[in-house]
């Protein structure tokens, strides 16, 4: 099979580092013009709601485990890195 244009190895060896550069700086510019949020304000955002403010008496609660369904627990705030 054979490449043309930029997919020719050749070509593609020789442009590669201007190509990654280039997209590096796009996806650089793109991250620095953005604000970075916290899973708290992104729920806010979606359902309108504090997921971290108990829905029966309005006190804050702290976020301690991720559990899934099929896999069990995959984040543990206060697990030990031991054992």
């Amino acid at each position: 099979m054979r490449y043309d244009g930029l997919q020719a190895p050749a070509s593609f060896n020789q442009w590669y580092e201007v190509i990654a550069m280039a997209a590096g700086d796009f996806v650089d510019g793109m991250i620095s013009g953005t604000k970075r949020i916290s899973y708290v304000e992104l729920f806010e955002e979606v359902a309108a709601r504090n997921p971290l403010k108990c829905v029966f008496c309005g006190r804050g609660m702290a976020l301690v485990q991720f559990t899934h369904v099929k896999h069990g627990v995959f984040f543990e705030l206060f697990a030990s890195d031991r054992g």
